[in-house]
């Protein structure tokens, strides 16, 4: 049975934001974060207190513990991902539009129109 919870307007544009570019409804995304949470929360080698202290900005990056090459290896990874149709259309519309940062076609960041898509040469 469904059921109605209050949610911030911060946490709710957020999850309407999400939801929209993960092409799910906003119930779903919800779901999934949840799903996350809980999993995150129970999982004895996070533990809650390192959730809570990164979630206050106080636990370090999880890239910090990695010696250079694994940090190498994840950009490279990082780089070479292909944008979904979902962030193509998202990075077309603020293209359109001539808002948010983009790259040029030499791969300088840009504002306003001059931005292409990423993923786009």
């Amino acid at each position: 049975m469904a059921q109605a919870v209050k949610i911030s307007d911060v946490e709710m544009n957020a999850l309407r934001d999400a939801a929209r570019l993960s092409s799910r409804s906003i119930s779903g995304q919800a779901e999934h974060w949840i799903r996350i949470g809980r999993a995150i929360e129970r999982d004895p080698a996070i533990g809650y207190s390192r959730i809570e202290m990164a979630l206050r900005g106080l636990e370090p990056l999880v890239l910090d513990s990695l010696d250079e090459a694994a940090q190498n290896a994840f950009f490279e990874q990082m780089g070479d991902a292909q944008p979904t149709t979902v962030e193509q259309d998202f990075w077309r519309d603020r293209q359109r539009r001539g808002v948010g940062v983009g790259l040029d076609d030499k791969d300088n960041l840009v504002l306003g129109s001059a931005v292409k898509a990423p993923g786009r040469r």
